[in-house]
Order: structure tokens, then C-alpha cells, then sequence
């Protein structure tokens, strides 16, 4: 009879403390945080980028402080950037000025960045003297890939004193005509 009571008990211990566990809180959900638009205005995909960036930071940016935009660049070639990338920045720059933040462009010929590693970006020496100039706290960068019947666009706001990257944002648009014409001539039309 013992040993009936003796099991019972565990048996009793064992629920109580699987319940207690269920009291725990779940893990972040696993969450796509790509957006496809369906739509290719620039304007408000731009706007959309920006809120999503905000709304992703994982440190917190003071509206004194200075943020700098820069143009999207081709991921093919990061040194080389078009119309469609100095639109992004303008209306990005924007929409953080509507939002409340110091917000300086930079006008660069050169490569906003050099590579990533291990979620850092290498601020190009420009940048960073640019950043030193402004007091900047931050600057937001982007590339953007030309597919066959799409844009893939990937924007960050990277701290500019040590080039963590503090908030992303990953886009599709379909590659309209209107689009194809932002680029640096004529690209081959689809079959």
C-alpha cells in the first residue's frame, strides 16, 4: 500500500510541476519579416520601410541625435547606386525628419559600406568622418537586386560608432515598367 502511495505521490509531484512549466513564458514565434508589396509606389514603400525600421529597433534612437541616409546601392556593386536608390533615401530621409528625428542626408559617390561580419557593417572612412562631423548616431543604408520580375530590397539602420546593426527591414516589389526605368539604362525586357 506503501508503494500505491508512494507513486500516487510522484505521479501528483510530476503534474504539479509539468504545470508549473506551462506558466512559463513561450518563445518568440519564428515570424517572416519580409514584406511583399503588390504595389510599386515609391513613396509609400519607402514610408513603409522607415516605420518598419522604427518599429524593429533594438536600441532606441534619440530624436536630438543625428541620423544620416544614405542612397540605396546595387548589391551587385556597392560602390554604384541609381535613380531608384536616391529616391529610397530622399523619401526615407522624409519620413524620419516627419517622424521627429534630426535626419541629415549624405551625397556620396563612394560605397556607404564595405562588407558585413557577424552583424557589423564596415562603415566606409567616409562615412565614418561623416558621422564624426553630424555627431550622427546612426545611418541608414540599403541595397537593393534586380530579378528577372522583382526587386529585393534590404534596408538597415546600422549605430555609426560601431556599425551593429540595430534594425533591418526586407522587401519584394514587383519590377514594373515605371521601376525598370530608375535604373542605370535600358535592362533587358522580360520574356
Amino acid at each position: 500500500m506503501k508503494a500505491h502511495h508512494w507513486f500516487v505521490y510522484s505521479l501528483l509531484f510530476l503534474t504539479l510541476l509539468s504545470g508549473c512549466a506551462l506558466h512559463l513564458p513561450p518563445p518568440a514565434p519564428v515570424t517572416d519579416h519580409a514584406i511583399e508589396m503588390e504595389d510599386s509606389n515609391l513613396v509609400r514603400v519607402s514610408y513603409k520601410i522607415t516605420d518598419r525600421l522604427i518599429a524593429n529597433l533594438k536600441t532606441p534612437l534619440d530624436a536630438e541625435k543625428t541620423v544620416l541616409v544614405s542612397s540605396f546601392v546595387d548589391v551587385k556593386h556597392m560602390e554604384r547606386t541609381s535613380d531608384f536608390g536616391r529616391v529610397m533615401a530622399e523619401c526615407i530621409t522624409s519620413r524620419l525628419s516627419q517622424s521627429g528625428f534630426t535626419v541629415v542626408e549624405m551625397k556620396l559617390r563612394n560605397s556607404v559600406y564595405i562588407k558585413e561580419r557577424a552583424g557589423e557593417f564596415l562603415l566606409s572612412r567616409r562615412v565614418r568622418d561623416m558621422s564624426t562631423s553630424h555627431n550622427a548616431q546612426a545611418v541608414v543604408v540599403g541595397t537593393y537586386a534586380l530579378a528577372n520580375t522583382d526587386l529585393y530590397l534590404s534596408s538597415r539602420i546600422v549605430q555609426a560608432a560601431d556599425g551593429k546593426i540595430i534594425s533591418s527591414c526586407d522587401y519584394r516589389l514587383p519590377l514594373t515598367p515605371n521601376l525598370r526605368a530608375m535604373f542605370y539604362g535600358p535592362l533587358p525586357e522580360q520574356q
